[in-house]
């Protein structure tokens, strides 16, 4: 390996070295894989036809002798976008012309993320904004004449309660989700007993199920072990997921939640206490289960907000259970109903006997 090929191979960017002709002296590894086709035959004109404008910035750094950097968006063939910046470094390693540094900076993670981040306050805008125009439309309403009709006062203030409701558990919601982000990566240092935490959601979604004539069921088999966690983070977890189940389960429909120790045999692969929660309802298409953790991703937007759903459950849910190394698993056949399966994994210390 000549001397510019070990100096390139150190860095942590692709890096391609060209001489005043525009030919390959060097490139590193990092580069070979970003760019699979640089040592074809007629590999860097062809890398060159696909990056518009490098070759005039490449000319230019030849004439100048000044370091440019600049953005580009490689056309098909390769998936990143890049801040490139071109140094002339002179003449090295016997080679007399100057040599050309290009040094790759793989901006498509950033891109991603700004675009996710533009993407969410778009839909928190309209999310918050659907209910102050429904909101807006009432008072304007009531501002007139209606105001002196009993029935329609009476009727649009129902609404607009409803609305608030909804724009209050949003607010709710986006509070949890940042909280649950924030601290995804702080370790968990308290043991948690599930049996408890079982109870407590059950006893809190119960109301909810009688409102909508649902039955729910629990059977939990055996001691449960403790796990390392946050016993609010867990609670909300449970509540969530058996308030999707009431909510998308048919009328007068059941629900069954069963929770077990897990042998090993599951995404975890490792001893984890289970808990299922099965609904009779229509169930959800496979292209849909994929998508369904997503902030605000509804399968049946004008159900889920009727239902008072702000789309941001599931979110939560699989944050939690990052930050618990736990797992979520989906299962669900249209006409037959979802099961969603919570994975969580025993503390260290736990002892468990296999049945």
């Amino acid at each position: 390996m000549n001397t510019v090929g070990k100096i390139i191979e150190g860095l942590a960017v692709p890096v391609i070295a060209v001489n005043v002709n525009l030919q390959v002296l060097a490139l590193n590894s990092l580069a070979e894989q970003a760019f699979t086709d640089l040592k074809d035959t007629g590999g860097f004109d062809s890398f060159l036809s696909r990056i518009t404008g490098l070759e005039p910035l490449l000319l230019s750094t030849l004439d100048d002798g000044k370091t440019t950097t600049a953005k580009v968006k490689p056309k098909a063939g390769y998936r990143s976008d890049y801040n490139i910046t071109i140094k002339n470094i002179g003449a090295i390693d016997g080679v007399e012309s100057p040599v050309l540094l290009m040094t790759f900076e793989d901006r498509s993670l950033s891109n991603d993320l700004k675009a996710m981040r533009i993407g969410f306050v778009a839909n928190v805008s309209h999310e918050i904004r659907s209910p102050l125009t429904a909101i807006s439309g009432f008072v304007e309403t009531l501002q007139g004449p209606a105001i002196e009709d009993v029935a329609v006062r009476e009727r649009f203030l129902g609404l607009m309660a409803k609305e608030v409701t909804r724009m209050t558990n949003l607010v709710s919601d986006l509070l949890s989700l940042s909280q649950v982000e924030a601290k995804k990566r702080r370790d968990l240092k308290n043991k948690v007993e599930m049996r408890p935490v079982i109870e407590q959601a059950v006893e809190a979604t119960l109301p909810v199920a009688e409102k909508w004539n649902k039955t729910l069921t629990v059977e939990i088999n055996g001691i449960l072990p403790a796990i390392m966690g946050r016993q609010d983070d867990l609670l909300r977890v449970l509540i969530n997921l058996l308030e999707n189940a009431i909510h998308y389960s048919r009328q007068n429909g059941h629900i069954h939640m069963v929770a077990c120790v897990d042998h090993g045999e599951n995404p975890l692969g490792c001893d984890a206490i289970s808990v299922s929660i099965k609904d009779d309802g229509e169930g959800i298409a496979a292209k849909e289960i994929p998508f369904l953790t997503q902030r605000f991703y509804r399968v049946d937007k004008s159900r889920s907000r009727n239902m008072g759903g702000t789309g941001l459950g599931l979110a939560i849910v699989k944050h939690i259970l990052v930050r618990h190394r736990g797992e979520l698993v989906i299962e669900s056949t249209v006409g037959q109903g979802s099961t969603f399966t919570i994975y969580l994994p025993l503390a260290l210390d736990e002892k468990i006997n296999p049945s």
